[in-house]
């Protein structure tokens, strides 16, 4: 249930702009920088000083644990990624757990046309397109441990966008929320491996829970019933989705705390960004 709500906070969040995001990063940010400075002072200092001799040793250590739990940590780091993720849905998406102010417009009052989900497919086509390629690129083993998982989605959206052309549409560019994402993806994905896992964790256990939910509606309304190639996997989408988690939780759980957390900073850029892609589909009638 947690999961099918993951696509509709994107449209939240994109309605205060990325440049809420970026402000609510750069707050998380300063909070991780300054928790990190504490758990320092706390390593140096052996939590009671040096002369505790063991006992000072034991409470450094324990105090060191206490500074770098998160919530859901002690399931694996996936846990900890869901709970940052679910703390920005809106009130009416998440009751117990959801922050955000509610959407300007709920989905079930989403009107677009037809050309208005192409415009859609051709946004995401061109994420997703320039994330399966970095995952298959990269150099870094934090990256490349996610390439050819069975959540690629760049043949399925080709196969999409090939069939509205034969009835009678014609694609166009992608706009400035998928070329915008994809300028600030570039400039993380080199120095920041764990922020920009983030985004792509995000941006496809969205699409696999809640997407599939809004991609029924949208083909009731507008295409008759046919379920778009977008929304297929070759198996079992929810074994992927568990193969994955298994998958991060083993890459991360080397990880220092401090890279941890740049990860789980990064989840407020993850859905303004992906939300304004979303946003194609958000349209009054």
């Amino acid at each position: 249930e947690n999961q099918v709500k993951m696509a509709f906070v994107g449209v939240g969040a994109a309605s205060a702009g990325a440049r809420h995001g970026a402000l609510s990063a750069c707050s998380t940010r300063g909070q991780a920088r300054a928790a990190a400075r504490r758990a320092a002072r706390v390593r140096m200092h052996g939590g009671g000083g040096a002369g505790a001799g063991a006992g000072g040793a034991s409470a450094g250590s324990a105090a060191t644990a206490a500074s770098e739990r998160r919530p859901g940590s002690h399931k694996g780091f996936v846990e900890e990624m869901r709970f940052v993720a679910m703390r920005l849905h809106t009130k009416d998406q998440a009751p117990r757990e959801g922050k955000m102010e509610e959407s300007a417009l709920p989905i079930q009052e989403w009107r677009p046309k037809k050309e208005d989900y192409l415009q859609f497919l051709v946004d995401s086509l061109a994420v997703y397109d320039y994330l399966e390629s970095k995952m298959a690129s990269s150099s870094s083993e934090t990256l490349s441990a996610f390439s050819n998982t069975g959540l690629e989605r760049r043949e399925a959206l080709e196969k999409d966008i090939a069939w509205f052309e034969m009835q009678g549409l014609t694609p166009g560019a992608p706009t400035k929320a998928a070329t915008n994402y994809i300028k600030y993806l570039e400039t993380i994905v080199e120095d920041r491996p764990a922020a920009f896992l983030c985004h792509w964790y995000n941006y496809y256990f969205a699409h696999s829970a809640g997407g599939r939910m809004i991609g029924r509606m949208m083909s009731e309304r507008l295409f008759d019933g046919k379920e778009l190639e977008f929304y297929r996997w070759d198996r079992d989408v929810k074994e992927i989705l568990g193969e994955v988690r298994e998958r991060i939780d083993a890459v991360a759980k080397p990880w220092p705390r401090d890279v941890k957390d740049e990860c789980l900073n990064e989840t407020s850029m993850a859905f303004a960004y992906s939300g304004t892609v979303l946003q194609n589909l958000a349209k009054k009638g």
